[in-house]
């Protein structure tokens, strides 16, 4: 168990080593062309060696209130040793935690899960976007959500990382249409939830048409406004999952990180990647598959949320959208011929900008 740092430190390190990262990176594409920046190989040693870092250092840590549900995971864990195996829901997330408990001790058990929440990761990075996957790695190091879900919705935080592989492989030959599939079945067998971003994922596979895309967003806010409490009724009732029901009804607790009502600061936050879209697609007119499929699956998944936004638990139901975060807003910067000359100088700019709303909303609401 790595103990060097006290636990309520380890989040404001994470960010500062993002940071400096950050810096490195921009000034290595500061001055680079669209057409350098998206065909020469970049190996930036550093991304990837704290990549490594960071999954022994956290899947080793403390187990302590300061990490949010570590510590209730680890209670869970105690009581499941020695004792037969009970599946409620979650198979294989339960499954795979009994099995542990009956072998090794609970920080190795948080150690696999920062495994599996990491590499998938970095996997779908790699495949996206391989000759500057280390720049989109760092995208993801930098979301707002990225520290809580290796160490607090570590359910959650596993499942998305392995529907953001899926969706790298749903666009491929049969064989890899397989592994999308498994992927996905895997990871709603993990978190329920995630049927909701692979629901999503099929939609964006079928209908990529922007226009619809981006009404069907406009349209979700406005029945929020006029229809919020209704649609979050409706939601209940289907049954999608009993998680993000609770998260409709449930009391808010104020020693947790919520708060009811129209999430607006959410909702801006939300709406970055789907501007960008916008004008990456109608401003620009640059178009490309992959893209649109990212971009779809986002605004997708992101709607569903926008029309209970008013849930007491509205972060973790916007997480099943903003685990594509980072990937929908660096995937057009890597990949995309859309600022010519200038393309070096505005992703770093973005890229500063992805890090510095993450460090202020971590100041706001930490």
């Amino acid at each position: 168990m790595f103990s060097f740092l006290p636990p309520e430190l380890y989040s404001t390190t994470h960010l500062g080593i993002v940071l400096l990262l950050t810096l490195l990176s921009c000034f290595g594409i500061f001055n680079q062309k669209a057409y350098i920046l998206i065909s020469r190989q970049r190996n930036n040693i550093f991304v990837v060696l704290y990549a490594f870092l960071f999954v022994i250092i956290v899947g080793l840590r403390p187990i302590s209130g300061a990490f949010g549900d570590t510590l209730n995971y680890a209670r869970t864990y105690s009581e499941m040793q020695g004792s037969p195996l009970f599946i409620e829901n979650d198979i294989l997330f339960t499954f795979l935690m009994w099995w542990c408990a009956q072998r090794m001790s609970v920080e190795y058990f948080f150690l696999i899960v920062e495994i599996l929440y990491i590499v998938p990761m970095i996997l779908a990075c790699k495949r996206l976007m391989n000759k500057n996957y280390d720049i989109a790695i760092l995208f993801c190091f930098a979301a707002f959500s990225f520290f809580t879900y290796g160490v607090n919705g570590i359910r959650n935080g596993m499942a998305c990382s392995l529907v953001m592989l899926a969706l790298t492989y749903i666009s491929g030959n049969l064989i890899e249409k397989v592994i999308c599939a498994l992927l996905a079945i895997i990871a709603i067998n993990i978190h329920g939830s995630t049927a909701l971003p692979v629901l999503c994922m099929i939609g964006a596979y079928f209908i990529r048409l922007p226009r619809t895309m981006f009404l069907f967003w406009g349209i979700s806010i406005i029945l929020s406004l006029i229809a919020g409490g209704p649609i979050s009724n409706l939601f209940t009732q289907l049954g999608f999952d009993e998680r993000l029901s609770d998260y409709i009804i449930t009391e808010v607790d104020e020693n947790l990180f919520s708060r009811a009502g129209f999430r607006w600061d959410f909702l801006l936050y939300s709406a970055i990647p789907i501007l960008l879209g916008y004008y990456i697609i109608f401003e620009k007119k640059v178009f490309d598959r992959t893209y649109l499929l990212l971009l779809g699956t986002y605004i997708y998944a992101n709607s569903f949320w926008i029309m209970v936004i008013r849930a007491n638990y509205s972060n973790r139901f916007a997480y099943l959208s903003w685990f594509l975060y980072p990937l929908v807003l660096v995937y057009p910067l890597l990949k995309l011929d859309i600022w010519h000359k200038t393309q070096g100088r505005k992703t770093a700019f973005i890229m500063v900008a992805h890090l510095a709303i993450t460090l202020f909303l971590f100041f706001i609401y930490e």
